[in-house]
């Protein structure tokens, strides 16, 4: 670990409280003048760092600087795992592919600033500029057969409404399947991918990306009417929090019960939806959602569907 990684690691862990120059020196076995001289170079980053005569230093609440060490500080000291992190990239998911290409075997998080070719499902775009949101993609290398891996998007946006709810207090809701709204505006979305062994039917590794609305300050008129946000979060402790409770999760997918609390935070259900399925048109009434995901609907011909995917419209106002 670097001098530089070493400070950022000790005010991580202390956010909001000073740490002595002294304190710092001893921990990284160098002079109290090498530890001022990489806290100017930390300021000059852009990181917000009071430094006060006789207390030390502290990083403030408010500082949001993306990290490798900022995110490990809230991570056990023993997980083994790669990071990451860019000003820009093109997509945290395809910068993911890339590295497990190149033989990358260990859990990873890849996390951008900015990314300029987010991706959302079925090829659409996901839209992430500087400054306004966490765009993160998880590796994880979960024991599980591919049949039991399809509940990993359910499970990721339990995670992802768990951790937003308890620092919020704000009420997150899922649309199925893997949209994140409050307020009736999206805040958050997932998209998961595998590399699959299909002879052998066991993932090798599951790439989970997740792109989260803080502010939506900067996006133009037609985006910002229908994306909503959930406010300033630290994103290195946010980051942490949800790869932690996912990398648990993905522990015991097999057994679904994950799936009460996606029925609780349910958008759709009891709600009037419109979909598309074989060439026809239909409307209908979201009863339930099954423990492989499926959404329940019955039409008002009385027809009972079970929607394993594709897309919906919801009625936001009945």
């Amino acid at each position: 670990m670097t001098l530089r990684d070493n400070i950022i690691y000790q005010l991580e862990k202390k956010r909001g409280s000073f740490i002595s120059g002294q304190e710092i020196a001893k921990s990284a076995g160098v002079s109290r003048n090498a530890v001022s001289k990489a806290i100017h170079s930390l300021k000059n980053e852009g990181f917000l760092i009071e430094s006060v005569n006789n207390s030390g230093h502290r990083l403030l609440e408010n500082s949001d600087i993306l990290s490798e060490f900022g995110i490990r500080a809230f991570l056990n000291d023993s997980v083994d795992l790669e990071i990451k992190t860019f000003k820009t990239i093109d997509s945290t998911n395809n910068e993911a592919k890339r590295a497990i290409a190149e033989g990358m075997t260990k859990d990873g998080i890849f996390v951008a600033d900015q990314q300029s070719s987010g991706r959302g499902r079925r090829g659409r775009s996901f839209y992430s500029p500087e400054k306004s949101g966490l765009y993160f993609t998880a590796v994880l290398h979960p024991d599980v057969s591919l049949s039991d891996s399809v509940g990993i998007t359910a499970l990721t946006a339990v995670v992802v409404a768990d951790v937003i709810s308890e620092i919020t207090k704000k009420h997150p809701k899922i649309k199925w399947v893997n949209d994140i709204f409050i307020d009736n505006k999206k805040v958050c979305g997932i998209l998961t991918e595998a590399v699959s062994d299909f002879e052998a039917n066991r993932v090798e590794a599951v790439i989970v990306g997740i792109g989260i609305n803080l502010t939506t300050d900067l996006f133009p008129e037609e985006i910002s009417e229908i994306a909503g946000s959930v406010g300033s979060i630290n994103r290195c402790y946010l980051t942490a929090e949800i790869f932690k409770r996912l990398k648990t999760g993905c522990e015991s997918l097999a057994d679904r019960k994950f799936m009460d609390d996606y029925r609780k935070y349910s958008l759709v259900i009891g709600k009037e939806v419109e979909f598309s399925r074989n060439g026809r048109d239909y409307i209908a009434t979201a009863r339930d959602i099954s423990n492989d995901g499926s959404l329940l609907v019955i039409t008002k011909d009385g027809e009972e569907i079970a929607l394993n995917g594709g897309e919906i419209s919801v009625k936001l106002n009945n």
